[in-house]
């Protein structure tokens, strides 16, 4: 599915070149078709199903190649590197994984891309080589491929060349992805700094630290779904300690993953089953660049970060001499023990000689579930074995492994958001935190669909699949949310739900009462309006506001696709564009994230807040919007706003003839969220309660908000006996999985909190369980006990829709009317 904002003109030298239709003439040259006008693309081979421009230097003996992923020429990213045994077949490899890589991404439709040169980074030619080819593929350059450092080269000089060699007005090696994505909001000058930016918490360019991060996110995912405990326990083993094993080590460190406990580099490597103390060793090879004198070893190696009395030490051992690169990794393999082994030096290093050793070596005294590969360079199997050979090595070994283009996309999403406008310069935090997530949210995604198979093959090939279905598909969260932020509850009776909020939903208020934070530092926050007495239904409850992280994208997203909207600005200054709540499906704004922490130590809770609740209140479970046309807001919420179906299923709270239903429930999953679920209702019939709610409220409308409690059945007892009413008289109850709640009535918020939980089965319960079981209900599966504290509606367990018809049947009295 293409982008929703048109491209952008290509620069002057260019504006008949890119964002066109490209079609092969020949095997050997193409066409561009611009506005009924041709002129022929640079000259380029189709090979394998790939486009191929081949370059020879005339001062060297250097040649290279450009690789895009795609038989026409087409907007493509992917780095260039630079070593003395590049081929065809390897910038040809890494090109197809980056397209895979990119699938991971936001922005899935884009093709990966490659460009390798043969020559050696240390003859003193190299720098004007490497000019040199950017200049003789300046047109490549400027049309499709979008590029950054690599293997032996960097962003800077590669930024440098581009804007020297290619169209006027190229500002970064990246302008063609740029123009091809319709950057909005940001200027390409916003691009490097934005990359550059350092973050708080690590001292490291943006660009650098996101690989790390993403990989020690990507291990914590793998292990979540596979072995939770090692979590906090891991040992982690790292071949190669530049950029990617040092940030992974970083951020390994900061989410608590374990410890490294060895460490190789060219030279030697370094063991200490204590713990490394990886920020002291980057620390002193800062320093001793910064030093610039005469130094024994590579001023990024992991020795020029070591102590002398390190490097005496029986922890380092020396590479011996003339050893090959594979008898270094034998040999550094067998003297680790660990957990997890993360390759991050150079390509094709995993063979079935390798993972033998791991499971000899490294591995020797680790269970099978508790080994793991986590690879941080790229196109870690050997080239001499089929992925099929090298999988089933891993699940000969009961070795996890998620394909290394998952695990070190980081600075892919980072680059794909900067040149699209889901990143902005200013908002480093956000925008490796959304990268991270586009990992994270893949890969559940795909776990998901292992089913009950296990091992590493299984996740690869789910891990294929999706990428496959994510290409086709192209582009979903079009407008970039973030998150929920903000609901604002309009109402005649403001006192009475500032209590209710403040006592039954355990809200704290700042100091004059005009913002309300709920349980969690993930939930909304809530502000209630008073609303004149008379006020028409239509603009009375609840209203979202979603923060997104480039608010001048969202805005031409929505022009593009003819969604209606209009443009206000808070009391605060800040802008927010409201959107139709028919075609949104509920009352919904937009907003830009904010870069400012709230401060959570000037709420206070209320001094009389129920004591069931006080301790026992968790978090949002979920949301219920009402609408006539389920459908079409779907479709919405999974394009434009990046929400994920979970379930659909349909109720017949009595209106319906027996064996048929009157409504119909999508319940979907708010982008980047583990615990919160919106479910999307209609009435399937005028008489469906569903339906009488919607003429009621005069439109689509949010119903309620549900809380989820530790203790539900003391909280029903509790609310009730301090006079607040509930549309029910009894709890209403899952009997398969204990999943139990109840509604307080409108009136006493000025709209239906709900509150939901587990509980004990009560007496007699178990029986109808099993009975149910015996019966064949299909939906009275009992949920894991691991899913228990999971959101009712999360998707981890089924449940049965009993409890929903009751709670359903319960606003009969509202509707009696209607």
């Amino acid at each position: 599915m293409p982008s929703a904002i048109t491209p952008s003109p290509a620069p002057a030298a260019f504006t008949d070149l890119p964002s066109v239709n490209v079609h092969s003439k020949t095997k050997d040259t193409a066409s561009v078709e611009v506005s009924g006008r041709s002129r022929q693309v640079p000259h380029y081979r189709v090979i394998d199903g790939c486009c191929v421009w081949h370059w020879t230097d005339k001062l060297s003996p250097a040649e290279g190649w450009i690789v895009i992923d795609s038989p026409v020429p087409t907007a493509a990213g992917g780095g260039l590197f630079l070593h003395d045994r590049a081929t065809l077949g390897e910038v040809r490899d890494v090109a197809q994984s980056m397209s895979a890589k990119l699938a991971v991404s936001s922005q899935p439709q884009i093709v990966g891309a490659k460009g390798g040169i043969r020559f050696s980074p240390r003859d003193s030619r190299a720098a004007a080589v490497l000019e040199r080819f950017i200049r003789d593929n300046a047109p490549v350059l400027s049309q499709f491929w979008g590029t950054g450092g690599d293997i032996n080269t960097n962003h800077d000089v590669i930024d440098k060349h581009a804007r020297k060699y290619c169209a006027p007005g190229t500002s970064t090696a990246l302008d063609a992805l740029r123009l091809a994505l319709g950057c909005v909001g940001s200027t390409p000058s916003d691009i490097p700094l934005l990359l550059q930016e350092r973050l708080a918490e690590a001292d490291w360019p943006l660009e650098e630290y996101t690989v790390g991060h993403v990989m020690a996110i990507t291990l914590r995912e793998l292990l979540l779904h596979t072995n939770p405990k090692l979590i906090g326990r891991a040992r982690l083993v790292i071949q190669g300690f530049g950029c990617v094993g040092t940030t992974f080590a970083c951020a390994a460190q900061r989410l608590g993953l374990g410890r490294v406990v060895a460490i190789s580099s060219q030279y030697g490597y370094y063991v200490d089953d204590d713990g490394i103390d990886c920020a002291a060793i980057e620390s002193a090879r800062r320093l001793a660049i910064k030093a610039q004198g005469p130094q024994e070893f590579d001023p990024r190696s992991l020795e020029a970060g070591l102590a002398s009395h390190e490097l005496k030490s029986s922890r380092y051992t020396t590479r011996k001499a003339g050893s090959s690169d594979v008898d270094h990794l034998s040999a550094f393999l067998t003297a680790s023990r660990a957990d997890v082994f993360v390759p991050c030096a150079q390509r094709y290093v995993l063979t079935p000689d390798v993972v033998k050793t791991l499971v000899r070596g490294t591995f020797a005294g680790t269970a099978p579930g508790s080994r793991f590969i986590l690879a941080g360079a790229n196109n870690i199997f050997s080239s001499d074995y089929s992925n099929e050979i090298m999988l089933n090595e891993l699940d000969a070994g009961s070795i996890s492994m998620l394909p290394e283009w998952v695990s070190n996309s980081g600075t892919a999403n980072l680059f794909m958001r900067a040149c699209s406008g889901l990143a902005l310069k200013g908002y480093g935090k956000y925008n490796l935190e959304a990268s991270a997530n586009d990992t994270r949210a893949f890969i559940k995604a795909a776990m998901s669909k292992t089913g009950f198979k296990t091992g590493s093959k299984a996740m690869w090939e789910a891990c294929r699949d999706l990428a496959a279905a994510r290409r086709e598909a192209g582009a979903v969260n079009l407008l970039g949310v973030h998150r929920l932020s903000h609901m604002t509850l309009h109402t005649t009776k403001y006192e009475r739900a500032v209590e209710t909020l403040t006592r039954v939903f355990n809200a704290k208020s700042n100091k004059d009462g005009s913002l309300f934070l709920l349980p969690s530092s993930d939930d909304p926050t809530v502000s209630i309006v008073r609303a004149p007495a008379g006020t028409s239904q239509a603009y009375l409850g609840l209203r979202s506001r979603f923060a997104v992280y480039n608010l001048g994208r969202a805005r031409e997203v929505l022009k593009a696709e003819k969604l209606s909207f209009k443009e206000c600005t808070l009391q605060d200054g800040t802008v927010e564009l409201v959107l139709d709540r028919e075609e949104a499906g509920y009352p919904m704004s937009l907003c830009q994230v904010s870069t400012q922490e709230l401060d959570r130590a000037a709420f206070t809770s209320a001094p009389n807040v129920l004591r069931s609740v006080a301790e026992g209140a968790r978090h949002v479970d979920h949301f219920a919007t009402i609408m006539p046309d389920t459908s079409k807001i779907k479709t919405f919420h999974e394009r434009m706003l990046g929400f994920t179906h979970v379930r659909t299923f349909t109720v017949n709270a009595g209106s319906a003839a027996d064996g048929s239903d009157d409504g119909l429930m999508h319940v979907m999953a708010f982008p980047n969220d583990d615990e919160r679920v919106n479910i999307l209702t209609e009435g399937l019939n005028d008489q469906s309660v569903f339906s009488k709610l919607l003429k009621l409220n005069c439109g689509s409308y949010i119903h309620h908000v549900a809380l989820k409690v530790d203790d539900v059945d003391a909280v029903f007892a509790e609310v009730r006996e301090q006079g607040w009413g509930t549309t029910a008289d009894k709890l209403s109850l899952d009997l398969a999985t204990g999943l139990r709640q109840f509604f307080v009535k409108e009136d006493e918020a000025g709209c239906i909190l709900e509150l939901i939980g587990h509980g004990k089965v009560p007496t007699g319960a178990e029986n109808e369980k099993t009975t149910a079981l015996a019966d064949g209900d299909a939906d009275a599966e009992a949920a894991p006990e691991s899913d228990q504290g999971v959101g009712g509606y999360s998707g981890r367990g089924e449940f049965r829709t009993g409890n929903i018809v009751e709670l359903a049947q319960s606003l009969k009295d509202m509707t009696k009317d209607v």
